[in-house]
């Protein structure tokens, strides 16, 4: 009967379904809404023109500085080199060359975000081919890499890892929490199946948050400061602070950091005569600890907080059948006390690490917390109901939500040591315990000012469940040759859940309850032969496997043995070709990939024709297929032009079953077929020691198609392509550093999702949340 979690638009709540429930309960007859379906003609940049531009721009900067290649320079400073910087990552488990990773991926570099004014996952997820994002506002954003999708909020797809531990819940979709930047040193972004090393929800992809570790070697430290002015909106602002004490020489440090960020307003909402409505505050801290109690034994343990709030949504209201606005290109309307959001994180971690000669020992441990409260305005949806029930017209109705959820993990490894023999291998054992607390109410409220109309609760569900797994992993690497070995890796998992149901209220008929249980085992494997044309050069492919963990359906008790009770685990094989390299004298890295991904049994919501209810099934199947390139260049010394493009056809290959809209062919939701970024930033020295800096860049999203329907007389939103640039310059020395930026330059209109106000039949206005018009900002940082 519901859409679990915090992740959906209403939660869990199924509209359907309490349509149904509430004519149950005042014993009417169905109720049919029909609607003409409508299309919308996609205003995207053509592929041909896109790929003109990207492929003429770089062609054109080679041709301009190719001479650079054959001069002879003297020795610079090293921020001015030539080369090009190496990149350690830790995708495999293990700290590596980006470049040596036979995975298609990209690295973010956190002190570039700050610079830019780059806080939250969607100033920059358009800069990483392959990533898209579906933001719900109010703390609800999911993430898709490789276009893998099937929307309507299900079980997560892209894993999320912190401080080396898993992050978020394995059954309810609000994929990530937006993490500030200033205490992460890089952000790994891993596409394709990562099911053999990092199980369940990491079937599209994986994104790492690798902070800064503690450094016992000296007093280190930092402060940074930023202002902004947003168009259409207010200013913004940020402090932040980091110290770095290191207690015992070469033994003991401490690292403490914390920061305050408000984020700018730009949408009014003119029903409560207010502008600005979608401000919002984030406040967090870490502490993390470093100690080598040996030369081959360490400790490191981290404690990490951050609340965040809106006071609304940068939703803005739209006619369904255009980008009309209902009122302005900048303005909603929402119930008083609505559309906000509080999210809570808490992230503990604890790692020893050890030698013992024969194999390396790595235990992770952790307990993350993630609270999210989020009443919405569902006026469209339940309004009419009010007067049905309780014969009081013109009422508005909210949705209280609140949702907790609370997961330990363990994962113990042991790795072949790193010395460069034939046979190299790694194994390892994880467990996880996950509770998650639900609590979901219909209000009846006055629509002037959001107070509780007195009438009870219309409906009211408490929900609580558990999410257990138990796991293997393991791979080996052989090498054949100096230039060619493979890898094989596989993992067996073991997953136990469990789910109960308390339902009260008129809509429900009275009070109700059920519970539920499933279970599912699953392997997942991957294969990757390697060949290295020369040390600088390396050619793979790569065979792999994933899956996310099935549930239960939770029904209305009469309409148990209609419905399955239960759904499994879906899962897909990805096939994939990539080149990786540096060339001309490490001066330029070029990642290129190809992909194709056969994607099974997927898990669907579907909506009964005979009575409205809603329940969760495997059924049709869809593919994935593309191609991704990234460049990075320093033709002169410091210079760097940098590049990517990703092309993603990720479509239905079997129509979905009644209940569901989908026909084979269809894309799938929020992917873009085209996306790319072209970017270039210069650093040159001014006077002793003081270096200049300018830097522009232009991103490229494609048009995206929102959720499936149930039926075909709600056509699916058109979400349009749009097109921002960013400028950035400034003054740095050794100590401190300012700078100078503007994001989305051309004050673009763009949107990152499209919900229909009225969620039953989805052919009302919709509300779309919008980016961030133009901002100016400036940053000063401080280190010593």
């Amino acid at each position: 009967m519901r859409e679990r979690g915090p992740g959906s638009d209403c939660c869990h709540l199924k509209e359907t379904d309490l349509w149904v429930t509430s004519v149950k309960a005042i014993r009417r007859g169905k109720l049919v809404n029909k609607q003409n379906p409508y299309q919308m003609k996609s205003r995207a940049l053509s592929k041909a023109t896109f790929v003109a531009l990207f492929g003429a721009t770089v062609v054109s900067s080679l041709a301009f500085v190719q001479p650079a290649f054959a001069q002879t320079s003297e020795p610079a400073k090293p921020d001015h080199a030539k080369n090009l910087q190496q990149v350690m990552v830790t995708a495999q488990k293990k700290s590596e060359s980006e470049q040596e990773v036979p995975i298609s991926m990209t690295v973010v570099e956190a002190a570039d975000l700050l610079n830019t004014g780059a806080s939250k996952l969607d100033d920059y997820y358009a800069q990483i081919p392959g990533l898209s994002v579906n933001d719900r506002g109010s703390g609800r954003t999911t993430l898709v890499i490789r276009g893998v999708s099937a929307g309507q909020q299900l079980n997560p797809t892209v894993g999320v890892m912190i401080d080396d531990a898993p992050f978020g819940s394995s059954t309810t979709d609000y994929s990530i929490s937006d993490i500030d930047p200033f205490d992460i040193d890089h952000i790994e972004v891993l596409r394709g199946p990562q099911g053999t090393l990092y199980g369940s929800s990491s079937m599209g992809g994986l994104i790492k948050f690798a902070m800064i570790d503690p450094n016992s070697d000296a007093l280190s430290g930092r402060v940074q400061s930023d202002v902004s002015s947003t168009e259409h909106g207010t200013m913004g602002y940020a402090a932040r602070a980091a110290i770095n004490l290191p207690l015992i020489k070469d033994k003991l440090a401490l690292r403490i950091s914390a920061f305050h960020r408000h984020d700018p307003g730009y949408v009014d909402d003119p029903g409560q005569g207010k502008h600005n409505v979608n401000d919002g505050d984030a406040d967090g801290g870490r502490v993390s600890a470093l100690w080598n109690v040996t030369g081959s034994l360490k400790v490191r343990a981290s404690a990490m907080a951050q609340n965040s709030s809106v006071n609304g949504g940068a939703r803005v209201d739209m006619l369904r059948n255009s980008y009309t606005p209902v009122d302005g290109p900048y303005d909603h309307r929402r119930l008083p006390g609505t559309d906000s959001g509080n999210v809570k994180t808490r992230i503990y971690t604890l790692q020893v690490e050890d030698s013992f000669g024969w194999a390396d020992f790595h235990s992770v441990s952790s307990y993350n917390q993630y609270k999210l409260v989020g009443p919405q305005d569902v006026t469209g949806t339940f309004g009419g109901l009010v007067n049905l029930i309780y014969g009081v017209p013109g009422l508005g109705v909210r949705i209280d939500n609140n949702n907790r959820t609370g997961k330990f993990t363990q994962e113990f490894r042991l790795s072949s040591p790193d010395d460069g023999r034939q046979l190299s291998w790694l194994g390892g054992v994880f467990f996880t315990n996950e509770h998650t607390a639900g609590y979901q109410a219909l209000v009846a409220v006055d629509r002037a000012t959001g107070a509780d109309a007195g009438l009870g609760l219309m409906y009211e569900d408490i929900y609580p469940s558990t999410y257990k797994e138990k796991a293997a992993f393991g791979n080996v690497t052989y090498k054949f040759t100096d230039a060619f070995d493979v890898q094989l890796g596989g993992r067996f998992s073991s997953t136990r859940q469990s789910f109960a149901n308390n339902y009260d209220g008129p809509l429900n008929g009275g009070p109700s309850s059920d519970s539920e249980g499933a279970s599912n085992n699953v392997w997942t494997y991957s294969f990757s032969p390697r060949y290295r044309f020369n040390p600088n050069v390396m050619m793979y492919g790569r065979v792999s496997t994933g899956y996310r963990a099935g549930g239960a359906n939770a029904l209305l008790m009469d309409d148990r043995g209609i419905f399955p009770g239960q759904y499994k685990s879906d899962s897909l094989t990805s096939y994939e070709w990539g080149l990786k390299g540096d060339f001309a004298d490490h001066a330029l890295t070029l990642d290129t990939s190809l992909f194709y991904i056969d994607w099974t049994n997927i898990q669907l919501s579907e909506v009964s024709q005979a009575t409205g209810n809603s329940y969760y099934v495997n059924a049709g199947s869809a593919k994935s297929e593309g191609a991704e390139a990234s460049l990075s260049w320093r033709p002169l010394r410091g210079l760097t032009i940098a590049g990517n493009a990703a092309y993603t056809r990720a479509v239905l290959t079997e129509d979905t079953p009644d209940g569901t809209y989908g026909r084979s062919g269809d894309r799938l939701p929020f992917s873009p077929l085209w996306s790319g970024n072209l970017s270039a930033d210069y650093t040159f020295p001014l006077h002793g020691s003081l270096d200049g800096n300018v830097g522009a860049g232009i991103t490229y999203v494609g048009d995206r198609e929102s959720d499936f329907t149930a039926s075909a007389q709600a056509q699916r939103f058109m979400l349009r392509s749009y097109t921002t640039a960013q400028l950035h310059a400034g003054v740095q020395s050794m100590d401190w550093s300012v700078s100078l930026y503007v994001k989305n330059l051309t004050d673009a209109r763009g949107y990152l999702s499209a919900t229909a106000q009225n969620a039953t039949t989805g052919v009302s206005s919709y509300g779309l949340l919008l980016i961030q018009p133009r901002t100016v900002g400036v940053s000063a940082t401080y280190s010593f």
